[in-house]
């Protein structure tokens, strides 16, 4: 067994917080730069520039990417050979709330979150969202996300019936896409969800977010590739201002479900798709 400091998920959790919300991935940045390469609608190319512009000033002078400094996400892949020493704190949560605390204070980012349904600002952007998963191994994994609400308030689920065929599937994921227009400040990133229950496939599609490269995936990375085609002919462009491209990326994770039903559902990610990983 192998044993984990709880002060050091903390002091994990707290710097990913400051890369996420200044600094895009590597492949994010690629992709909105090659957006910016094959652009012909000049006031998409615009946005496109500004957008480019806007993430090198945040990255230089550690600003945030966003004025909506979003509600974390923490997806965490613990080993069944780790064990997490407590000490401070009494539950996981506590622990990245703490995190996400420190971090919004000493960061200057928005604090954004309210109780429900009494609509009162909690002053330090916490509770976090946390989604656990047990694996093999002995390591911590976690990825952060960091989705503002424009995008977020998109996000739709639909219970299909057991005979629908892609073609519906994927009619369906356009119509999202369409319906949202410039609210998800497109170039848009897509996550879907396939299969599970309904809770399960939204987990899903906010996985999907998560991944990065390009691996074989047989029949899935066709419908993706197909999606992206799909999305980006609605010529909603960046920014809503039209132009070629509206969506940079599709990603699909799925899961077996019941003979009665098929969950689909859909999470948008904004251009500042805020994400990071980490393993301890």
């Amino acid at each position: 067994m192998r044993t984990v400091k709880e002060k050091l998920i903390e002091e994990k959790i707290y710097s990913a917080i400051g890369t996420a919300s200044f600094t895009l991935e590597p492949e994010i940045k690629k992709l909105l730069q090659n957006a910016l390469k094959t652009e012909k609608n000049p006031y998409g190319k615009k946005v496109l520039e500004i957008i480019i512009d806007n993430i090198h000033i945040a990255e230089m002078k550690r600003l945030p990417l966003c004025q909506d400094t979003g509600m974390v996400e923490v997806f965490f892949e613990i080993g069944t050979g780790a064990i997490i020493e407590f000490n401070q704190f009494n539950s996981l949560q506590e622990l990245v709330d703490s995190a996400v605390r420190r971090a919004y204070k000493d960061f200057y980012l928005r604090k954004s979150i309210v109780t429900v349904p009494d609509r009162k600002n909690t002053f330090d952007n916490t509770p976090a969202v946390l989604w656990c998963e047990i694996v093999p191994g002995d390591r911590i994994n976690f990825s952060i996300l960091i989705k503002g609400f424009g995008s977020e308030n998109t996000t739709t689920l639909k219970m299909f019936k057991p005979t629908v065929d892609m073609d519906a599937v994927k009619k369906f994921v356009v119509g999202c896409v369409k319906k949202a227009g410039p609210n998800p400040c497109p170039p848009v990133f897509v996550g879907i969800g396939m299969g599970g229950t309904a809770d399960k496939a939204l987990c899903l599609s906010k996985k999907a977010l998560l991944e990065t490269g390009r691996q074989q995936r047989g029949k899935l990375e066709e419908i993706e590739k197909q999606l992206i085609s799909e999305i980006n002919a609605l010529m909603i462009g960046p920014g809503g201002f039209g132009g070629d491209n509206t969506c940079l990326d599709v990603r699909i994770k799925n899961f077996p479900t019941h003979i009665a039903g098929f969950p689909v559902a859909v999470s948008i990610s904004c251009w500042a798709h805020r994400m990071h990983r980490v393993e301890i």
